[in-house]
C-alpha cells in the first residue's frame, strides 16, 4: 500500500522537489536513504544543506541554487543581462 512517503519517492525520482520539514526529511530517508537529499545546481554533488527554508545557498542576484559551496563562488551571474532575459 503506497503512502505519503512512497509518493514523495516517486516525485523525486520524477525529478520534482517540494519543501519538506525536518520531519518529514527524516521519515523519506529511514525509508529510503539519501532521497531527499540536497543537490547543486551546477555539479550534481550534495551540498550538504538542510534546504532553502534553512541554510541552501542560492544566488541573491539571479535566485539560481541550490549551489555547493564551491560552485556559488565560481558562479556567474548574468542576472539583468541580455542573455539571462531571453
Amino acid at each position: 500500500m503506497s503512502d505519503w512517503i512512497d509518493d514523495e519517492k516517486r516525485r523525486r525520482d520524477a525529478g520534482e522537489r517540494r519543501a519538506l520539514d525536518q520531519s518529514q526529511h527524516a521519515a523519506v530517508n529511514a525509508r529510503y536513504p539519501g532521497c531527499t537529499l540536497e543537490h547543486c545546481f551546477i555539479c550534481d554533488e550534495e551540498t550538504g544543506r538542510a534546504g532553502r527554508a534553512e541554510d541552501s545557498i542560492y544566488c541573491c542576484d539571479c535566485d539560481l541554487g541550490p549551489f555547493c559551496e564551491h560552485c556559488i563562488g565560481i558562479h556567474q551571474c548574468t542576472f539583468g543581462t541580455e542573455q539571462f532575459n531571453r
